[in-house]
């Protein structure tokens, strides 16, 4: 007589997050380059619903001072100020499949966890994009300073220029544009039919065009009718517990089956902005790029995640 130990069995789980692992490492370690810093994906262990970091407000500035002068000084206050950042939870599947299926196409069963273990590594890269651009489109928007309009059909280039007008002297720091896939080709179909110059059939284009030689972060999440221009670190969406995954077999149904499931936490942390903790707590992706419920901290707009330039047939004028 014998007993079934583990080594007789395949262990789905292990099989799905190995697959989940590797895949995450990789989309990691490119997406943080190829976004220019400006969105940062990461994982740390955070406690509670919130992340509360508090920090000063100074935002000094250098004077004259009179050589001559014997008069008293005034003494100034510094201040201080509180970032938020809150933790929204999200789920993946359960897909569930019968043995039946993978073994009638001559496939071995754990097939069926390492596929789930790689989509769901890229399923929540671009969920945690699609959080962090929310959050963007609706923090930068409630603040009116920081938002502009314009039209690519009348305006051209000066539809990106208009953005980085509001960072004057500091235009430089934003380091990436984020747009629709429709707005982004409208973009470089106006910069070739608006060619710097053209003789014998050789055209040249200035560049990357209509881009103003800023990389570009090309997503259908983020609305067609905006584009954003980021800083560095405008956004950090942190996986901030442990993610849970379970395989499971199914054995009240005709046939053999197994499940998979994934459910996990991310905190989202705006540049500048704040999640408005009387909004509540373990918000969905609705209430994530809900305007009301994020604040400004930072006195100065230029230190902000970015800008924001809503696109319209109108709006240039």
């Amino acid at each position: 007589m014998s007993t079934t130990v583990n080594s007789d069995l395949i262990i789905y789980d292990d099989l799905a997050q190995t697959a989940f692992l590797e895949r995450r490492q990789d989309n990691l370690a490119i997406f943080n380059a190829s976004s220019n810093g400006a969105i940062l994906l990461d994982n740390e262990l955070i406690e509670g619903d919130f992340r509360k970091r508090a920090f000063y407000k100074v935002g000094g500035s250098i004077e004259s001072r009179d050589v001559n002068s014997t008069e008293k000084v005034t003494g100034k206050k510094i201040g201080a100020g509180e970032a938020v950042s809150v933790k929204a939870p999200w789920k993946y599947g359960p897909y569930e499949t019968t043995e039946e299926a993978f073994k009638r196409r001559g496939r071995s069963v754990d097939e069926f966890s390492e596929v789930i273990g790689t989509d769901v590594a890229d399923a929540t890269l671009e969920g945690y994009v699609k959080y962090g651009l929310k959050a963007l489109t609706a923090a930068i928007g409630a603040n009116a300073d920081m938002v502009v309009t314009a039209d690519i059909e009348t305006d051209g280039k000066k539809t990106l220029t208009r953005g980085l007008r509001k960072y004057g002297d500091k235009f430089n720091r934003v380091v990436l544009f984020v747009m629709h896939s429709a707005t982004y080709f409208d973009i470089v179909d106006e910069a070739i039919a608006n060619k710097i110059y053209e003789e014998a059939g050789v055209v040249v284009y200035g560049g990357q065009p209509g881009t103003l030689g800023k990389p570009v972060l090309v997503t259908d999440t983020m609305d067609a009718d905006a584009i954003l221009g980021l800083v560095t670190g405008a956004v950090t969406v942190t996986e901030s517990q442990a993610p849970g995954f379970r395989s499971y077999d199914i054995n009240d149904q005709e046939n053999l089956a197994i499940g998979y499931r994934a459910e996990g936490v991310v905190n989202v942390d705006l540049l500048g902005y704040s999640w408005d903790t009387s909004k509540g707590d373990n918000p969905d992706l609705t209430k994530i790029g809900t305007a009301g419920n994020w604040k400004k901290h930072f006195t100065s707009n230029k230190s902000t995640a970015g800008v924001l330039i809503k696109l319209g047939s109108a709006a240039g004028e």
